[in-house]
């Protein structure tokens, strides 16, 4: 039927399931909306708070956070260590340089072609 409109179909079908969408979103605000109206309080019912943090402590794992601390602090560095910096015992190559094999190729065509 669309295409006898000489319409894209495909645009028809973006538009029809744009329409349907909105008509669903509708839908689901005006079921919301009638069962939020719909819900009725008792006069004595007290809301209680669900985010009421409660805690709970153990002896034992008093002990095992203060091993952990002193174990901490016996492994934390004395002072700054000075990391040594790695140097490269060649110069790096450069991808238009000579190929350090000796063929006299560039480096991109000879030994670097699959780096």
């Amino acid at each position: 039927m669309r295409s006898w409109a000489e319409k894209d179909p495909k645009t028809e079908f973006k538009r029809e399931g744009s329409r349907m969408f909105e008509e669903m979103l509708e839908t689901i605000e005006d079921r919301v909306t009638d069962i939020i109206f719909k819900v009725h309080l008792e006069a004595g019912a007290r809301a209680r708070n669900v985010w009421n943090v409660s805690q709970t402590s153990h002896d034992e794992v008093g002990q095992f956070a203060m091993a952990e601390r002193q174990r901490a602090a016996a492994q934390a560095p004395q002072g700054e260590v000075k990391v040594k910096q790695i140097k490269l015992e060649q110069p790096k190559v450069g991808r238009n340089d000579p190929c350090p094999c000796g063929s006299g190729k560039k480096y991109k065509k000879c030994c670097g072609k699959n780096s």
